[in-house]
């Protein structure tokens, strides 16, 4: 077996960073939907999130496409292929970037007229894009069979939601804490996301386990190998089960998380979510049979 070294840290920070602020903006939207003055400002905090997040992510995506940085006039080649998933997903984080700013623009009246429920409807559709994108960006190269799941981009848009919500939080906890806001529906949302990513790993543990030789080893990796402190103690626990069991506590009434106490929690959830992706692309292996088989 050998370890994919093609996609580093600044990888994995690009698929986080995308999810997060794909996942805010989304949460932001529907939120918008549903009642614009109740949630003005998580709106707001989202608002801060979405697009910064995407754009600096694209960022370190630029620093693994190598000669983007030095000629950036060769970016152009990006959107010419229209039957390569790589031209629909710059396409996608482009207009998630433009549509989102123009939002965040509204949102804090810089501009006055914000395009009302098309903007939003676009916003949720461009956010769905961005965050499952992160996930087909690794499911198209099929020499790693590990990523080459369909579960992958689900997972992904799951855990894009979840941190984009805590990261929505932990800013307006930060700037708006003087302002009262009940965002009890969210934190609801929130809880079971957290649940259904839970699920949603088994899942993916279970599959891996029955899969290939290569998506074997790459989930034995995770579970009993050199990444195992990480994925049980930062992501499993700290990152997802702590998270979610303080969740359901609050959900019956037996704890109110607020102040830095639920920053703290918020954080722990980023962390996880990073870990996630870090993870799964750190576990990816293939083989030369494997790879001659798929040609």
């Amino acid at each position: 077996m050998v370890f994919q070294e093609s996609f580093e840290w600044y990888i994995a920070l690009y698929l986080f960073l995308g999810g997060v602020g794909a996942g805010a903006i989304l949460s932001a939207a529907f939120a918008d939907l549903y009642d614009r003055e109740k949630y003005v400002n998580y709106i707001k905090s989202a608002s801060l999130i979405g697009m910064p997040a995407v754009a600096i992510g694209c960022f370190f995506l630029l620093i693994d496409l190598g000669q983007g940085l030095t000629k950036p006039w060769l970016l152009i080649y990006l959107f010419a292929n229209p039957t390569s998933a790589i031209t629909w997903g710059t396409a996608i984080l482009t207009l998630f970037i433009i549509v989102s700013l123009l939002y965040a623009a509204y949102n804090f009246n810089f501009i006055k007229f914000g395009g009302g429920k098309i903007t939003l409807l676009s916003l949720i559709v461009l956010a769905i894009g961005t965050a499952g994108y992160t996930g087909v960006l690794l499911g198209v190269l099929r020499a790693i069979p590990f990523w080459h799941q369909t579960l992958i981009p689900v997972l992904f848009i799951i855990s894009a939601i979840s941190t984009g919500i805590s990261a929505t939080v932990v800013v307006k906890e930060i700037l708006f804490s003087k302002k009262k806001e009940n965002i009890a529906p969210i934190e609801t949302g929130h809880f079971y996301l957290m649940v259904l990513e839970f699920m949603m790993v088994i899942a993916m543990i279970i599959i891996a386990l029955n899969g290939v030789p290569e998506m074997v080893f790459s989930i034995k990796v995770l579970l009993s190998g050199k990444y195992a402190v990480q994925f049980w103690l930062i992501f499993m626990i700290l990152g997802l089960l702590l998270p979610t069991l303080l969740y359901g506590l609050q959900e019956i009434k037996k704890l109110h998380m607020k102040g830095s106490f639920l920053i703290i929690i918020e954080l722990l959830v980023l962390l996880g979510g990073y870990y996630l992706r870090y993870l799964i692309l750190h576990a990816g292996v293939f083989t030369e049979k494997f790879a001659h088989y798929i040609g």
